[in-house]
């Protein structure tokens, strides 16, 4: 995933592993979750039925080790985005690991439809490389470290697989909207269209999710949770374009009002009131003394002074500073 997920939830949080090639490796707190998540699931349901001889410190040693090893395919799938990314010159200041796998925070957008589609082909590519190589494992290996190759090698795959649904801005919506841009030569368009194949997918998934829940198991619940995820953030990337490319030419200067004259000594509370207060909307005012600009004075006079002192009360230090 790319870095226009981040729209779709705060992804600041957490603690940082490290630093690769200049990018710095976030785990998000929810990334624990799904650890730990992951670990019993192995521990207690898969590996009892695959690994039946093992006891059940064995167990989740392997679950363990297991989901640590998944932790870095994640991560490989993510640096693949990067490292193409860096060599087509653009700079990636952070990878985070998440509750739904990772997002690569791209600096800046793609200049053509041919860099989009290596970058974002780039992860699918790397997980299914992943699982090609535990599945080879797997034939060379025996035992129960076969076993664990062989589940590495189908969740990476499985990995791949999802990625490269076409539901923008996951990987594969990323690779739909190349595919679209490069025929229709607008980013825009193909932004509107593939963020619209998004929705569509996550509806999709929030319907079998939910007939999941309803005939078999609550395991459809991360597939309602998932296609909620991926049509938010599917929605958000488009609006995100359409608000960049409105603000793209438009400097901050030109939004900004000019600076406020300052007031004078001179000015009782109730002009500064009328004409600044209440007119502008100005929480803090300029103050001048004998022509020069003494600094920001916020109008709190007025809370220790009687309204009826207003019209006489100056702009003098000891009015504003008690």
């Amino acid at each position: 995933m790319q870095h226009s997920i981040l729209d779709a939830m705060d992804l600041t949080s957490g603690f940082v592993l490290g630093r690769i090639r200049g990018i710095a490796i976030r785990v998000h707190w929810s990334w624990i979750l799904i650890f730990v998540l992951v670990s019993w699931s192995l521990a207690e349901g898969i590996f009892v039925d695959l690994l039946p001889g093992w006891t059940e410190t064995q167990r989740w040693n392997a679950a363990v080790l297991t989901a640590l090893v998944f932790f870095v395919s994640v991560l490989l799938h993510e640096l693949s985005h990067a490292f193409v990314a860096q060599s087509l010159g653009m700079a990636v200041p952070s990878i985070t690991l998440f509750i739904f796998g990772g997002v690569s925070q791209l600096a800046n957008e793609m200049k053509t439809a041919g860099q989009e589609f290596r970058v974002a082909i780039a992860g699918p590519l790397m997980s299914w490389a992943l699982a090609a190589l535990f599945g080879l494992a797997w034939l060379f290996l025996g035992g129960g470290i076969a076993t664990i190759a062989v589940y590495l090698a189908w969740i990476n795959f499985v990995l791949g697989a999802f990625n490269l649904l076409p539901g923008f801005p996951v990987d594969g919506g990323r690779v739909f909207r190349s595919i679209v841009w490069s025929r229709t030569h607008s980013l825009v368009r193909a932004t509107r269209i593939a963020s619209r194949v998004g929705t569509g997918i996550a509806w999709v998934m929030i319907a079998i999710g939910v007939v999941t829940v309803l005939t078999v198991s609550l395991f459809g619940l991360w597939y309602v949770l998932i296609g909620l995820f991926l049509k938010s953030a599917s929605e958000g990337a488009y609006q995100q374009m359409i608000v960049e490319r409105a603000l793209e030419h438009i400097h901050a200067g030109d939004v900004m009002r000019a600076p406020p004259e300052p007031v004078g000594e001179e000015w009782p509370l109730q002009r500064i009131v009328d004409e600044r207060v209440l007119q502008h909307a100005e929480r803090c005012v300029l103050a001048s003394c004998d022509g020069a600009t003494t600094g920001p004075r916020p109008p709190r006079a007025r809370r220790w002074s009687p309204r009826t002192r207003w019209s006489w009360s100056r702009l003098t230090p000891p009015s504003w500073t008690r």
